[in-house]
């Protein structure tokens, strides 16, 4: 699927098979994404499937100025502040909880990356919540700076700053 804007069109004129290609497609990476807010993996998972179940009840008209992905992450940065306005004295857990499954075509170097996935998940965890959220959106999901400009409502020249600030304070925290 080159974007979920076709599957969510699909979907509006009710083609039921187009949530479900959007529910597959970007899941576990909302809920990572929302889990850089609230740093609690279940919460995560339960706000990432409140986006959804907004989605498929409220049907939010999407407009295609910028890509789907940038749309659907900015319901689910809404989503996470809401959670956390929510759960602010709950006590989070850590990211440790969530593990990584082994792909059965090269086990071996997918669980060596999976371990780093956990290294650099774990150190992203100890940075600001800025930085692991801009480090997460242009590196993890490969979005633009525009698009991570958006949903995080920061301007360019910010988010360039602050994924320079964000990769030096990742560096001194892989180094210690």
């Amino acid at each position: 699927m080159e974007n979920g804007a076709s599957s969510y069109l699909r979907f509006l004129n009710g083609d039921k098979s187009g949530f479900t290609d959007i529910v597959r497609e970007y899941k576990d990476g909302l809920t990572l994404f929302i889990n850089t807010f609230i740093r609690d993996i279940h919460l995560s998972e339960d706000a990432a499937n409140e986006v959804f179940l907004r989605l498929y009840v409220k049907r939010p008209k999407y407009k295609s100025q910028f890509s789907f992905k940038t749309w659907l992450y900015t319901i689910g940065r809404n989503t996470a502040i809401n959670y956390i306005k929510k759960y602010r004295k709950t006590v989070f857990t850590d990211i440790e909880d969530c593990c990584y499954i082994a792909d059965e075509k090269d086990i071996e170097s997918d669980y060596i990356k999976g371990e780093q996935n956990l290294l650099i998940h774990q150190s992203l965890k100890a940075l600001k919540a800025e930085y692991a959220q801009i480090l997460y959106l242009t590196y993890f999901e490969e979005l633009s700076n525009a698009e991570a400009a958006k949903i995080m409502g920061k301007t360019s020249k910010q988010i360039s700053d602050l994924i320079y600030c964000a990769k030096k304070a990742l560096k001194a925290e892989l180094e210690r």
